[in-house]
């Protein structure tokens, strides 16, 4: 499809969910950083009744190369504060790689137009009631030959922290994702504790 401005990751993320057709919709980063016969993982999951399948990047049999310190700080600051608003164990929603069911993609609320996105996106379905699993992945950083992300932490905190803070009003019925729709009561996530993909037992 072809876009016109304003531009953004999650601008386009949101336009691209909104073409699609398939009953389940793949989400990724093209750019090399992922391995692609690991992708087999997250349809296994989604076989096994999962509504949203997440590609995890700190699973216990996942495998980073080159990750910024940087990055990975504020990662794991953010999904500590996420956890304790929703008062879940998960380990990697934010990631783009997801494998989601199209009735879930029906139902969500995507405001953030940069990165930020992909924290709506993985965190909004445990909101909905859905069944979301993090399946282990390995993550490569790009060489410079190969380009320069676009992702200036500075920049795209501020969409992350207003994530946090519609979470934390959702808790008072006010917000943008009080709207949500539940779509299930299964209300439950798998880590790679519980579900161990075929490749990785393979290892």
């Amino acid at each position: 499809m072809f876009r016109t401005p304003p531009n953004g990751v999650g601008r386009a993320i949101a336009d691209g969910y909104r073409a699609a057709t398939g009953k389940w919709v793949l989400s990724m980063d093209c750019d090399f950083q992922h391995l692609l016969p690991e992708f087999r993982d997250l349809f296994d999951a989604a076989a096994q009744g999962h509504d949203v399948v997440v590609g995890s990047r700190f699973s216990r049999h996942s495998v980073l190369l080159n990750y910024p310190f940087q990055k990975i700080v504020a990662n794991r600051m953010f999904h500590m504060l996420a956890r304790v608003l929703l008062r879940r164990t998960f380990r990697d929603l934010t990631n783009n790689l997801k494998l989601i069911r199209h009735e879930v993609l029906d139902k969500l609320i995507l405001n953030q137009p940069g990165f930020a996105v992909n924290a709506e996106t993985g965190l909004e379905p445990l909101l909905m009631g859905c069944s979301v699993c993090e399946v282990p992945i390995s993550w490569i950083n790009r060489t410079p030959d190969m380009g320069v992300s676009s992702f200036k932490l500075m920049k795209v905190g501020g969409g992350y922290r207003q994530v946090l803070w519609h979470l934390w009003l959702r808790t008072f019925g006010r917000g943008p994702y009080r709207k949500l729709a539940k779509l299930g009561e299964r209300r439950r996530t798998t880590r790679d504790a519980g579900f161990l993909p075929p490749t990785k037992m393979a290892a």
